[in-house]
């Protein structure tokens, strides 16, 4: 399992202080290791994390990480959707830029009640769930 896999050098992590500047098992093999290690600790992992983001200085980098999303909206609104279109694997892509100019060229109103005066959302008109793309040519703002 350690060490004796050859193939693709894509297949195996990076580190700077290996002779060959990579490390000597596989990401599959490097991966199902955590898994294993994590099962066999249980919940143990889950309580440090716990303890660890009740700190002082973890929830103040926490604030700070977050406070940047209140100031750009439509780009609030436009992130859960990359999140799911990287879960399913869906083809295409597009920044909020481009979603705020999609609403800009509709009115900046909702596609299914004409409301204007909400933070508009991206809806993919062929759904993600049976196949439908993230391109913009695909979205349509809704409240």
């Amino acid at each position: 399992m350690w060490g004796r896999e050859e193939g693709d050098l894509g297949r195996f992590y990076r580190h700077p202080q290996m002779r060959d500047g990579r490390r000597n098992h596989c990401q599959e093999c490097k991966k199902a290791e955590i898994k294993r290690n994590r099962s066999l600790k249980g919940g143990r992992y889950a309580e440090y994390e716990r303890k660890r983001n009740q700190s002082e200085k973890r929830k103040a980098y926490h604030a700070a990480s977050v406070s940047h999303w209140g100031e750009d909206p439509p780009k609030m609104a436009v992130q859960p959707a990359r999140h799911r279109v990287r879960k399913l694997n869906a083809e295409g892509d597009f920044a909020s830029e481009e979603f705020e100019g999609l609403c800009e060229k509709h009115g900046n109103v909702s596609f299914r009640c004409g409301d204007g005066d909400v933070l508009l959302t991206p809806e993919h008109v062929v759904p993600l769930s049976v196949g439908g793309s993230n391109r913009l040519t695909n979205i349509r703002s809704l409240l």
